[in-house]
């Protein structure tokens, strides 16, 4: 599978989960494999204007280890590790069937753990999708501001479906 079939897939999940705290979801990259002149990507932009970003990687050499998520949704602060944690919740109620597995793993020569995700795709081959963030100019939030937050049923149709806004006024 090319790695832009895999992003192109993620971001249209991330979409399609109408979560109220992101304002944008962008691929950005022109790279078809990882390890590129132009790396490919998914660019999350949250309310507070602080991004994060899930871009394809080498695989390393030898394989990561897996590694937990956090046993709770990180605050807002940390965005590396929430998108990271978002995005396999998200995988693993929409089960897309372009996807076999996913995990989060570490990566070498990174501090924040899990640093990647590790997808395995229908065909066999293996992507990994390393994590980053920038902040915004406004500060995030200390505490989640939605915290009760619940995938919509979009999110499980493939490909994902993003509600509509009614057009009739009410």
């Amino acid at each position: 599978m090319q790695v832009t079939e895999a992003l192109d897939a993620i971001a249209a999940l991330i979409r399609a989960s109408e979560h109220p705290d992101i304002t944008d979801v962008a691929r950005y990259g022109t790279d078809t494999r990882a390890g590129g002149q132009s790396p490919s990507g998914v660019k999350v932009i949250y309310q507070s204007g602080s991004a994060a970003m899930l871009w394809a990687a080498d695989a390393p050499r030898p394989a990561p280890a897996p590694v937990p998520l956090p046993a709770e949704m990180p605050p807002p602060a940390q965005r590396a590790t929430r998108l990271l944690m978002f995005t396999v919740q998200l995988l693993d109620v929409a089960r897309p069937p372009i996807f076999k597995s996913w995990e989060p793993c570490g990566f070498p020569d990174v501090h924040l753990t899990p640093a990647a995700l590790r997808i395995t795709c229908q065909d066999g081959s293996t992507l990994y999708l390393r994590v980053t963030a920038a902040t915004g100019p406004t500060g995030d939030p200390t505490e989640d501001p939605h915290p009760d937050y619940r995938f919509p049923e979009g999110v499980r149709t493939w490909p994902p479906v993003v509600s509509a806004q009614s057009v009739v006024p009410e």
